[in-house]
Order: structure tokens, then C-alpha cells, then sequence
């Protein structure tokens, strides 16, 4: 009957009606750490993303035409690629999936839509949802680009594990918030009187006064009159014994948040909490384990679906190049360019284009060298023999 009982209590026994102000608020305070680790693993990857280059190539050669400016630079009229990508980005998070739809000559991002799946033919996508406007046709699978992150959403698996550990932290910040207040103890006389004039006294020292006295950002003194004494302690709990959890405790556990949210997406957690200690190696890992990943996964989609088995096979195909994400010092990669230059790996082209500059596509800057002092392995043989 207790939660029966508590229950009906929640309406109003006028309106009928339940007012939520406080559950809400109740609400924000838990989820507000998972959701803070979820949007900073969107915009990480999102920003680590933005800065790779969608390449396109026709017969085995890299060219910018028409496909190059839709991928990298304005899928559909209302977006750009930063934040088209950034929406897929999202719903595969939130959704494990994403659903892309081609519109004319444009790409545009699903907001909602329904699956029918079946064995040995096409799916069929339909109440296909784009910024509140429902279209009016179904697509099957070739027609569209579906992007799908897991076999199981992720983001389930974090809100069950953060359900029990939000607890945590909400036990740790009350059992701080109380062993962190101002405590004291009022001594009043057993020969106070009891008139009722004192009795008002009484009152409007303990709701007013005192909570002025407490409420006082600089020193402050509270006379005290028949007889009455006040002893205050400092955030001392009963036992005398100081609190156990600190605020250093509780943002421990908020980081135990952002390594586990961290850790289902295969980033490393020292990235996404901004630690620079041992940024180049986790940077590596962001890449190999996180975004490599993606970026394939985003390749087979467009390669299967927009440009075919017949035009891949004859070398006309999008590749994203992940190679440019890094941010290096020219100091640092001056020996590796010149290496690759002379063993005939690069051109000067690709040097350029490397370092972020524009290439020079003359017939020079295009041709591959080779130091005089590598030779084949047959002429070396010959030389040898005489």
C-alpha cells in the first residue's frame, strides 16, 4: 500500500494532473554525465574525421570533379560535408545505424525510417523521415546507403551500465554534500521562557537569523540572548571521524563514465578527457582502432552502392585517405618526405600535396626519381660477374 499510497500522491487531487518539474530535474541530474561522455565521443570523432580526404578516383587516377565536391565539400544544399557527416556520425551512435539517401544529385541523412528485412532479396526502406517531411516512396537496398555500427547498439549497453553506476555517483555527491555543511549545536536553557513572545523569538532566530548567519560570504557574528549558546563543527560527521568521500572521489567515478563511453568506441579515454599525457601514441590508437574502421565501413557502402562492382573493378572508386588527420611539424617528416622521394615513392606532387599545398601538375613535378645509388638486383649480379 506504501507505493500505492505514494503514487497517488504524485497528482494533484484538483487538476488530476502529475506535476514532473521535479522528476524532471531529477532526471537531468543523472544522465547529464553519460550524455556529456556520449557528445564528446560525436564531436571527436566527428572533427577527427572532418579533417580526412574523400578521394575519388576514375581508371586508377585520382581526379576532383563533380563526386570529389559532394563528398568533401557539399553533399546536399542545406549542409555541408563537416556537418552531414557529423549527422551520420550521430545516428549511428544513438541508432547503430544510419540511412542515406540519395535525392537528385544530393545526399540527405534519414531522421527515421522503416526496415522490412528479408532472406535472399533486397530490404525495402520505407516511411523514410528528412527533416520532418516524410517522402512518399520506398527504396530498396541498392538504392541507398546504410551505414550500421554494431550487430548490437552500443548505446544500450551504455545506459545499462550507467543506470547502476549513476547511483554511485549520486550516492558519493550526497553523502559529500552532507559531511560538507555547516553543523552546530544550540544550547537553550531549561529555564528559557515560554511565553509567546519568546517562542516567536525563538522562531524567527532559527529560520532568519541563523540562516543569514549561515548564508554570509565574509565573516559574520550572531548575538545570542538568554543564555543560549552555539557550538558549530566543520563538516564533521557523528563520529568525529572525517568523510570518507571527497569531491576528488566523485569526479573519479564521472571519469570512470567517460573510460567506459570512451572504451565502446574504441578511443582512448586520455583523448577524450583533453590529458596530454602520451597524446601521439593515443592518437595512433584513435585512428587504427576507431576511425580507420569507420572510414572503411563508410568506403564499402559508397563503393557497393553509388559506384558499383563494374566501375570498382575498373579502378573508378572513393577511398577515404585518413593519412592527412595527423598534425606535423615539418621538422618532423622532412627526413621521411625526402626517403620517399628519392626511393622513388613520391613525387614532388605528393610531397606537396602532403604538406597541405596545392600540387604543381606539371610533367616534372609528376615524374618519380630514383638515387643513383639503388640499382636492379640483375645488373648488381652482372656487375659482379664481370
Amino acid at each position: 500500500m506504501a507505493v500505492w499510497e505514494w503514487f497517488l500522491n504524485l497528482f494533484n487531487k484538483e487538476s488530476r494532473a502529475v506535476s514532473l518539474n521535479e522528476f524532471i530535474g531529477q532526471l537531468a541530474g543523472e544522465i547529464y554525465f553519460k550524455e556529456l561522455a556520449i557528445q564528446s565521443c560525436i564531436n571527436l570523432i566527428s572533427n577527427v574525421l572532418s579533417k580526412a580526404e574523400f578521394q575519388t578516383f576514375e581508371k586508377g587516377e585520382e581526379v576532383r570533379k563533380e563526386n570529389y565536391y559532394l563528398f568533401n565539400v557539399e553533399p546536399n544544399p542545406n549542409k555541408s560535408a563537416s556537418k552531414f557527416w557529423r549527422d551520420v556520425i550521430h545516428h549511428l551512435v544513438y541508432d547503430n545505424e544510419c540511412l542515406v539517401v540519395q535525392y537528385g544529385n544530393y545526399f540527405y541523412v534519414a531522421d527515421s525510417f522503416q526496415v522490412d528485412k528479408y532472406a535472399f532479396r533486397e530490404y525495402i526502406y520505407s516511411g523514410v523521415v528528412i527533416d520532418n517531411y516524410q517522402l512518399n516512396r520506398s527504396y530498396v537496398e541498392s538504392e541507398v546507403l546504410h551505414f550500421e555500427l554494431h550487430n548490437e547498439r552500443i548505446r544500450d549497453v551504455i545506459d545499462d551500465l550507467y543506470q547502476s553506476y549513476s547511483k554511485l555517483i549520486a550516492a558519493a555527491q550526497k553523502h559529500y554534500k552532507k559531511n560538507a555543511v555547516r553543523r552546530g549545536a544550540l544550547t537553550i536553557p531549561t529555564n528559557y521562557p515560554q511565553t509567546d513572545q519568546a517562542q516567536k523569538d525563538l522562531k524567527d532566530l532559527l529560520e532568519k537569523r541563523f540562516k543569514r548567519f549561515f548564508d554570509a560570504d565574509g565573516d559574520a557574528v550572531i548575538p545570542l540572548t538568554n543564555g543560549m549558546t552555539y557550538a558549530e563543527s566543520f563538516g564533521q560527521p557523528s563520529g568525529g571521524t572525517k568523510s570518507s568521500i571527497e569531491g576528488r572521489d566523485i569526479r573519479a567515478f564521472i571519469d570512470d563514465i567517460f573510460d567506459f563511453v570512451a572504451i565502446a568506441f574504441q578511443i582512448p579515454p586520455v583523448l577524450l578527457k583533453g590529458d596530454v599525457a602520451d597524446t601521439e601514441k593515443a592518437t595512433d590508437n584513435l585512428l587504427t582502432f576507431c576511425i580507420n574502421p569507420l572510414a572503411e565501413l563508410i568506403n564499402d557502402e559508397v563503393n557497393r552502392k553509388y559506384y558499383k562492382k563494374r566501375a570498382f573493378l575498373e579502378r573508378t572508386y572513393l577511398r577515404i585517405n585518413t593519412s592527412m588527420i595527423r598534425a606535423h611539424d615539418i621538422k618532423d617528416i622532412a627526413g621521411a618526405l625526402e626517403t620517399l622521394f628519392r626511393i622513388g615513392g613520391y613525387t614532388i606532387d605528393d610531397i606537396l600535396k602532403t604538406l597541405g599545398m596545392e600540387p604543381l601538375n606539371t610533367e616534372w613535378s609528376k615524374q618519380r626519381f630514383v638515387t643513383k645509388n639503388y640499382a636492379p638486383v640483375e645488373a648488381v649480379i652482372a656487375g659482379e660477374n664481370g
